[in-house]
Order: structure tokens, then sequence, then C-alpha cells
């Protein structure tokens, strides 16, 4: 049996619970909200199993249309100054009832989604014992070897995965506006601003400094505390230079992160007793 996520939510404004226990959506209450399109108004309901995006509608929503959603308590309109990273659109905030925060696309069909914990120490155990149910994985018929075995038992993050990063210091979330932003120090001394992309082996970045390509960057730093984020003890293995470690979510446990110091190298990878557990797919590490 492996644990399923099945979400309890609550409106960020009035604090009430977004929970619609007389609906049930794969077999778990609903999330109720109020939704208005072009003044067309009703009750829209989302599974609450995160990764599941089964929605029910009182009325048809045309695939690409931009909702607006809002408390049925309260009937505030649920908006926050956070795009969508993959059509533009405003993320609808919620908060969840154990502390942290749930996005949703305000478009419909976008599937895009994301959990948002401000200070990580003890929120990821907290947030998996107050929310998992059990649930059936499939299983391949017949014999599997012991070496086959321990691969498929490996978790696997997917390309394209949002990745919830945090500082390994001061533990708050890297996260802003739907980048991973640090301060970066060139070799020349001058700070900046770098900005890069959160989803696994998506390989885009911006900075408020130019970077040339080639560089090895002197220092990569925490935005928040302004720790040093370089692991001295760890190299790229694809080009030797320095590396930064930050921490990343991946279900229950935290894992640490590194990432090259090399502008225009795109390798990074885990611990030795993280790949044990936990593979990137398609990752140059791979």
């Amino acid at each position: 049996m492996a644990s399923q996520v099945a979400l309890k939510l609550k409106c960020p404004v009035c604090r009430k619970s977004l929970m619609d226990k007389g609906h049930k959506i794969d077999g778990q209450s609903a999330i109720g909200l109020r939704v208005d399109v072009k003044g067309k108004k009703g009750w829209l309901r989302l599974s609450p199993v995160y990764g599941s995006y089964k929605v029910e509608s009182e009325f048809p929503i045309a695939k690409g249309s931009i909702v607006r959603i809002s408390c049925p308590h309260c009937q505030t309109a649920l908006k926050g100054s956070t795009e969508c990273e993959i059509c533009g659109a405003s993320m609808v905030p919620m908060m969840l009832e154990e502390g942290g925060k749930m996005f949703i696309c305000s478009r419909r069909g976008c599937k895009k989604h994301f959990l948002e914990f401000e200070d990580i120490n003890g929120a990821l155990a907290k947030f998996h014992d107050t929310y998992s149910y059990p649930g059936k994985l499939p299983t391949d018929a017949g014999a599997i070897s012991k070496s086959k075995k321990q691969e498929k038992e490996k978790e696997v993050i997917h390309s394209g995965t949002f990745l919830q990063s945090y500082c390994p210091h001061c533990q708050r979330s890297l996260i802003d506006k739907n980048s991973i932003k640090f301060i970066v120090v060139r070799r020349n001394g001058r700070e900046g601003s770098l900005m890069i992309n959160p989803y696994l082996n998506v390989f885009t970045n911006r900075s408020t400094i130019e970077i040339p390509e080639g560089e090895q960057v002197k220092d990569l730093k925490c935005p928040h505390c302004r720790h040093s984020l370089i692991e001295k003890g760890r190299r790229c293995d694809k080009c030797q230079s320095y590396t930064a470690k930050i921490t990343v979510s991946a279900m229950q446990k935290l894992i640490s992160f590194y990432i090259c110091l090399r502008k225009g190298c795109f390798w990074h990878g885990m611990s030795d007793k993280d790949t044990k557990l936990i593979m990137l797919e398609d990752s140059p590490e791979w």
C-alpha cells in the first residue's frame, strides 16, 4: 500500500473550511468553490487528492477559459500575484488546514498546481501524517529479479516536476514568483539576483547582472539569510566546478540537491544516500 495525499483546504481570507463533506470525488470530500465565468455563476468542485485532475462544475466550462474562483462562505475572490508558469493565467491561492499553501491555475484545462511551505522544519512529516491515506499502486504480474525490484522501488522525480526548494540553513522557501531565486556573486565581486526554472530538467534562467557563458560564479547565496550555498566537498561530475546545495522536498523526506556553479553547465545531482532511494528522470546525472 502506498500513501496518497487528500488535501484539506480553507479560505485564505475568512479561514473557513472549503471541504464539501456532502460531495465526494475520488472517494474523499471534495473542495467546494464558487466559480464565475463571464457572468455565469455556480459551484465548482475539485478532487482533494493531490495529483488528481477530476473536476465537477454546475455548468460546462470551455477548455481554456479563465475563471473567477471565490470562497463560498465570505464570497471573496481568491486571487494572488503569482502567474502560472505554463499558461500565464493567475494562480488561485488556498490554505492547507495544517499550514502551508496550495496554488491552482485559474485556466480551465491547465494542470499546473503546487504546494508551498514557508518554513519546512517538520512541515513535510506533519503534512503527510495529516493528509496521507492508503491507496493501491499498480503492480506488474510475474516474478521480478532483486535488482529490478530495487529499481522499481525507487521513487522517480519525473522531468517537469516542480521542485519545492528551500535554503538548507534558514529553511525558508526559495520559490519566488515561479522561480528558484538566489543571490549570485560573480568573480569580480558584483552581486545580483539569479532566477532559475523550478521544473526538473527545464534549463532556463535569468539574472539581474550579466554572467558570461562558461563562467564559474564565485558564490550563490540564500536571498533570506544570505548564507553561502556552496558545497566545496562536492564537485560537478561533468565539469568539476564547485556546486551549490539546496534542499528539495521528495514526498516524505527532504533531499540535498546540488547544482553546478558554472554558467551553461546543466549538471545536477543528489547525495549517494538519496540516489539509492530516488531517481531523477532524464537528468544528466543518470
